[in-house]
């Protein structure tokens, strides 16, 4: 357990490392690397689905793609070939960078290289069968070894594109075209072709015939309302997480990045649990906050009783609030029928099967009716109380004990309290 906790503490580091390539834009508040693998996660689950792949392996994949990146930083196709002066480098990025075969297969290697030395760097302390599973994700993702390898890849570069399309303004596009050319390049998988005319007619008002035969107009309409739903779920990159904001933490984890937390600790410690489903975990995971899209992030009994000011706030975070039977029940109907409403809202228009497939998961997952459900809703708990306990390492000032008791509270499955054991030997 101490390995995997130190393990998930320096992948925690990645919530803090904004992309590279929005940064050298200017973007202000660009999305961070987490921020980025929960989109490219839920993206893949969705396209994949629709293309009959693995999505337990698509979404492990998703997660393992970036995690080097804790000690090589977010590289990314233009490093180490940009002029240091803002200006100058800032007018390059307008162009996609033309490279000699020679060159190119160079700068790939080395590329390869300091990734993968990054990543056995990273999961050396951990058990052979899961540094193994890791690292197979991510040379399938490097290499293309499986159909989900290769699919996930071309996905991924699509997903950096619509970001890019998200946080620019229509008059700073020029920029996005090295992001276009490059996915023209890499894009083969006819399903992902016919996304990225439905991109281009989204986000340039332009009327490109989507000109593939393979798919009826059925399956177009319901690409676009993939895309339409992908947008929409693009908002958590920017909705920080309002425990956090309530206790005055200096920049918090956007939700984007608390679902990032919670999938992968499903993956880290949902492996020991034979008995449950890992993909059902891994999508229940990537469901539970969903909703926050048209709700906001809701928080705990508190978001009933907190008062206006800071210092009176901080007072009401002191203490768990203790509330009667009837109280709990009222609130949970309460909270979970305008949690429903949002989630019916946003999966609307997603097609039939996987619509009918995300609001079980959402609905298992609220209700507790599973034993899937049942144990993420205790790695969640896992999941707060450890961001908590390095907010406070950064402002003693900020009150946890509420969260302790909540924690024990809610907490009875062994991994759970093994790996509580592990936080309190830590931090307590």
């Amino acid at each position: 357990m101490k390995n995997l906790f130190n393990f998930i503490l320096k992948v925690n580091k990645l919530k803090t490392i904004p992309r590279t390539g929005l940064v050298w834009l200017e973007v202000k508040n660009p999305p961070t690397i987490t921020d980025h693998i929960f989109r490219s996660a839920l993206t893949s689950w969705l396209l994949g689905e629709k293309d009959n792949l693995n999505t337990e392996r698509l979404i492990k994949i998703a997660f393992s793609h970036d995690l080097g990146e804790v000690y090589s930083g977010d590289m990314t196709p233009f490093w180490n070939l940009l002029p240091k002066d803002k200006k100058k480098r800032k007018e390059a990025l307008k162009r996609w960078i033309r490279l000699p075969i020679k060159e190119k297969e160079k700068r790939n290697k080395k590329e390869f290289e300091i990734e993968k030395k990054s990543l056995l760097k990273l999961i050396k302390p951990l058990e052979t069968e899961l540094k193994e599973e890791i690292f197979s994700c991510w040379l399938d993702h490097k290499k293309g070894c499986t159909a989900a390898g290769r699919f996930f890849k071309q996905t991924d570069k699509m997903d950096s594109m619509i970001e890019a399309l998200e946080y620019l303004d229509k008059k700073e596009y020029s920029f996005v075209i090295p992001w276009w050319e490059e996915a023209n390049e890499l894009i083969v998988n006819p399903l992902l072709k016919l996304l990225l005319k439905t991109i281009e007619n989204k986000f340039y008002d332009t009327k490109v015939k989507v000109s593939n035969n393979l798919y009826d107009k059925k399956t177009k309409r319901e690409i676009r309302n993939i895309l339409d739903f992908i947008l929409e779920t693009g908002k958590l990159k920017k909705m920080p997480r309002r425990i956090w904001v309530s206790l005055g933490v200096q920049n918090p984890e956007m939700v984007a990045s608390h679902i990032f937390s919670l999938t992968l600790l499903v993956w880290i410690l949902g492996r020991k649990k034979k008995e449950l489903s890992m993909e059902k975990l891994l999508k229940m995971a990537l469901c539970h906050e969903l909703s926050a899209v048209y709700t906001g992030d809701l928080i705990t009994p508190y978001s009933r009783v907190l008062p206006k000011t800071k210092k009176e706030i901080k007072k009401v975070f002191e203490k768990w609030p203790r509330l009667f039977q009837k109280e709990k029940q009222k609130k949970f109907k309460q909270d979970y029928k305008k949690e429903r409403n949002a989630f019916q809202k946003l999966t609307q228009k997603l097609p039939t099967s996987l619509k009918k497939e995300m609001i079980q998961l959402f609905d298992e997952y609220k209700t507790l009716s599973s034993p899937e459900a049942r144990f993420l809703n205790q790695l969640n708990v896992l999941v707060v109380l450890l961001e908590g306990i390095q907010y406070k390492k950064e402002d003693p000032s900020i009150s946890i004990d509420w969260l302790w008791e909540w924690t024990y509270e809610k907490c009875d499955n062994s991994l759970c309290l093994d790996f509580i054991e592990e936080l309190k030997k830590r931090f307590y």
